[in-house]
């Protein structure tokens, strides 16, 4: 059974689910398949190796910056005479809510932070970016800010990550720009494409995600995305997500005691009246009413 990594053993704290430190990894040593609840930024910033995703092996080295999402697994092994030093920032991504939702209008943050992991059952671990000499001195200078910040703990800390991981990821989306792959479209059937979208929205069903951004993502129009989404699933892409979005909510008040306002937030719903009316509207009682009725 694969170990879970948890925010709790991992991450600072409960009002504050972040870490970043180096870690090396040295010669013949192998880090066993694990996953977290967290999200991991890994940064090669020395050495080579190998790295395991979902029971494939990669071979990585210096300038290999790439995410692993929550629940996937991964690992490490080092060759004989060989080192890896790797730079793990690892948070979770409500920490950045307020932030990921202002850069959602940003195609390229959006393709790097959220979409490029999504394909990588396809594309053999595309979300990995290999940066040249400038951008790995760019990037080195970033992480070393962020985790003597992160070490030093001074006043304002908290802040100044926040600000620091943002300007990391608008910096990689920007090389992710320049490099950017091939669309979905072009690498699946349209039904494939369309079950590869279901599969992402519900991975993603409280992100600020639009119809423009699916659109990009499968390099297709509003007008055919649309009909062909309709035609595969029956429901437009906003029914489809907010049946996902009420799903997990209901799943939420069936096994949780948290406030109904908390759990509007957790999954997409910034206004509460809003996710009121719709839970009421596709599930027939209010949130409080369908609680009451589960027991909880």
């Amino acid at each position: 059974m694969t170990d879970v990594y948890s925010n709790d053993k991992f991450l600072e704290s409960k009002d504050f689910l972040f870490h970043a430190s180096p870690y090396l990894i040295a010669s013949n040593e192998t880090i066993l398949p694990h996953a977290h609840e967290f999200v991991e930024l890994a940064f090669i910033s020395h050495g080579e190796g190998e790295h395991e995703y979902e029971g494939t092996w990669f071979p990585i080295s210096q300038g290999d910056i790439f995410i692993i999402e929550p629940g996937k697994a991964h690992g490490y092994r080092v060759g004989a005479g060989q080192q890896l030093k790797v730079v793990n920032v690892l948070f979770v991504p409500s920490l950045l809510t307020m932030e990921l939702e202002a850069l959602s209008n940003v195609t390229s943050f959006m393709d790097f932070f959220y979409m490029e992991p999504f394909l990588r059952s396809d594309v053999s671990f595309q979300c990995k970016l290999t940066l040249n000499a400038k951008q790995q001195f760019e990037l080195r200078e970033l992480m070393e800010q962020l985790i003597h910040e992160f070490r030093s703990k001074e006043s304002g800390y908290r802040f100044l990550i926040k600000t620091k991981l943002i300007e990391i990821f608008i910096t990689l989306s920007r090389i992710y720009e320049k490099n950017k792959q091939k669309p979905l479209s072009s690498i699946t059937s349209d039904r494939e494409m369309i079950e590869r979208v279901c599969q992402f929205i519900e991975s993603r069903h409280a992100s600020p995600l639009t119809l423009e951004q699916v659109c990009s993502m499968a390099g297709m129009s509003q007008s055919k995305f649309t009909a062909l989404f309709r035609g595969v699933v029956g429901k437009t892409f906003l029914e489809y997500r907010n049946d996902m979005r009420i799903r997990f909510a209901k799943r939420l008040l069936e096994t949780t005691d948290e406030k109904i306002i908390h759990i509007a937030k957790e999954v997409g719903f910034d206004d509460l009246s809003h996710f009121n009316r719709l839970f009421k509207q596709e599930v027939g009682v209010s949130p409080g009413k369908y609680r009451r009725s589960a027991d909880i």
